[in-house]
């Protein structure tokens, strides 16, 4: 999964591009939405939270069938929380769908392109061709560790509030428990202890060009949720 900080990062982002489009929101329903980009993982349940298509199950990446979730929560989306939690659910979508396989490349042994965890040995970066075991590609000195080196970077350039109230209450999403925000809010914060320098090592990440992939997706989420919020007054008159 993108790490916390990068869901709070896209979900500023959202904040920023609902405000440019005329949709504004009072302090509180920006706190509810930003509860809302964390929720998902507030479970150790994923599969459930994340609205995984048991039909990939196996595959080195699985991501989120938003179908499953809106046809199921469909009605909830008025509310900012569940907004936010469907927009982790598309950030997320895109990240491991388009933007992973800008960055790496999954392979056997004899190189040939896998998917499935049963067949993969290698992973090999795009940025420069280094092949890595798989299990050391997702290890803190790859992929979780360029995370940790974004987060204090992210939250100064993002200007990301770290503070938000928990107390967010849940209109029926069943799949997770809102009371763990909290934990997940003390969690987060234990990933800032990197100076904000730490940027400069990034080995798997170039931050600049994922800032630029989720503003692109995060504009385009934004316009259909308008469009979509329009449609449902329409049809509510």
């Amino acid at each position: 999964m993108p790490g916390f900080i990068l869901h709070l990062s896209a979900g500023v982002l959202a904040i920023d591009a609902f405000q440019n489009l005329n949709f504004h929101m009072s302090s509180r329903e920006k706190n509810d939405f930003l509860m809302g980009c964390l929720l998902p993982d507030a479970s150790k349940k994923k599969d459930a939270s994340h609205f995984r298509n048991p039909k990939h199950h196996g595959n080195i990446v699985e991501y989120p069938d938003l179908e499953l979730f809106e046809q199921k929560h469909h009605g909830l989306l008025g509310d900012m929380s569940c907004l936010g939690y469907e927009f982790h659910l598309y950030i997320d979508r895109v990240f491991f769908r388009d933007y992973l396989p800008r960055i790496v490349e999954f392979q056997d042994d004899a190189g040939k392109v896998v998917k499935k965890w049963t067949d993969v040995t290698w992973a090999v970066l795009r940025k420069n061709q280094k092949r890595l075991k798989v299990k050391q590609f997702f290890s803190e000195d790859y992929y979780y560790g360029d995370y940790t080196k974004m987060n204090s970077w992210l939250v100064d350039k993002l200007h990301i509030p770290l503070t938000l109230q928990t107390d967010v209450k849940n209109l029926g999403i069943e799949e997770v428990d809102y009371a763990k925000g909290e934990d997940i809010l003390k969690e987060l914060k234990g990933y800032l202890d990197v100076p904000k320098e730490a940027i400069a090592d990034l080995k798997v990440f170039d931050v600049e060009d994922l800032l630029g992939f989720l503003k692109k997706k995060t504009q385009i989420w934004c316009e259909s949720k308008i469009q979509d919020m329009a449609h449902r007054n329409e049809v509510l008159k």
